[in-house]
């Protein structure tokens, strides 16, 4: 396939973080931008307008233009609860699909979603920002590798502080929240919304599944929008390990933690890494660990501190970037990196969380119903 023509499906705010990814492939263009929002589709295509000849994108209103011969692959930015139709409609059309996570708003639609990925002519994935980040592979191979000994405890915060401001705005306005201050069209609330991010996450580098959930959930801060702005959860693994995920949307913060019987690492607010292990040293894409090896009795390794910055979304000259990644497999008629099945397997988690909450109890993750990829 000489050139991949791209149909931009949702182009307002985050879109326009990885839209230079589809500028700036010489091997892909985008023919159409699609969005409710007119204006945005219009400065989505102005900007993919690359002066080369090319014919400039069309901007419209209507997703059908999305579906047109014209078109291999659609790219799918749209709030949660339009993900079905949209995602299904594309993939019986016979197009390459990358959503946006999470899936669905419900595991029935993100299941309907994954069957019709896995019987479609197309290829179908799931946008997952987190992976364009080269420290996280690096950490997933420290994992294996035994740098971390054995692993008992991850930790995940993820918090900003946007729920405070739509509720705020709301209020303001005498209007109801934005489409995800909906709990029937996000499937929640600021759990659902961030935490797929680290539950995905976790699960791929520790390579075990998630099997019990304790957590609770309430709305402090938030109150003109629905769903929890506010919610802890501790997850169970197979092996017995478990990770404790606080995610919130009334405060700020970041960090993700691995802590083992031999060594730990903390990532603060996408900057500080702070690493320590009795292990003499690895080397990565952006971690260098040399340290002299400890006492035999020490409690701790070395400490070392380093400045790691994430990528730019829009950066395409990043191997990881998963736009591009997604572009290539398309190409060159490989699986994804993130397929729609492992997507549904993050909606069971949730699902497993949000249940906790309500009954103050344990929970089961509930099995699959079809294998995972």
């Amino acid at each position: 396939m000489d050139e991949l023509r791209v149909a931009f499906v949702g182009c307002g705010k985050v879109a326009g973080e990885y839209l230079s990814v589809y500028r700036d492939l010489d091997w892909v263009r985008v023919v159409a931008c699609v969005d409710t929002q007119p204006a945005a589709a219009e400065t989505a295509a102005r900007f993919l307008d690359q002066g080369t000849g090319a014919a400039r994108p069309k901007a419209s209103a209507d997703y059908a233009m999305a579906l047109t011969s014209e078109v291999d692959v659609v790219v799918i930015n749209t709030p949660n609860h339009l993900h079905y139709a949209q995602a299904i409609a594309a993939i019986e059309a016979g197009k390459h699909v990358l959503l946006q996570k999470p899936v669905a708003p419900t595991i029935k639609e993100a299941e309907e979603i994954s069957r019709a990925a896995e019987h479609a002519r197309g290829l179908s994935g799931l946008y997952m920002s987190y992976f364009d980040q080269p420290l996280l592979h690096d950490l997933k191979d420290m994992i294996a590798d035994g740098w971390f000994g054995n692993v008992g405890h991850y930790y995940a915060r993820l918090m900003h502080r946007w729920g405070h401001i739509w509720s705020r705005q709301s209020y303001e306005s005498g209007g109801d929240g934005a489409w995800r201050g909906s709990a029937a069209q996000t499937g929640g609330g600021c759990f659902v919304q961030l935490a797929v991010h680290y539950i995905h996450l976790l699960e791929w580098m520790s390579d075990e599944r998630i099997v019990r959930a304790t957590a609770t959930a309430k709305n402090l801060y938030s109150p003109r929008i629905e769903g929890e702005d506010l919610a802890t959860a501790l997850l169970e693994f197979e092996s017995g390990a478990v990770a404790t995920l606080e995610m919130a949307w009334s405060f700020h913060g970041e960090q993700l933690s691995i802590h083992g019987t031999e060594g730990s690492a903390e990532y603060i607010n996408n900057r500080a890494l702070i690493l320590e292990s009795k292990a003499e040293h690895f080397k990565g894409r952006v971690v260098n660990y040399t340290a002299a090896p400890p006492p035999a009795l020490a409690l701790s390794g070395t400490e070392q501190t380093a400045e790691v910055l994430p990528p730019d979304k829009g950066d395409h000259t990043n191997p990881l970037n998963q736009h591009r990644a997604f572009l290539e497999a398309v190409r060159d008629g490989a699986g994804p990196f993130v397929p729609i099945s492992s997507g549904v397997r993050d909606l069971r988690v949730v699902a497993a969380v949000y249940e906790s909450a309500r009954r103050g109890c344990v929970v089961a993750v509930e099995r699959e119903t079809q294998p995972v990829a």
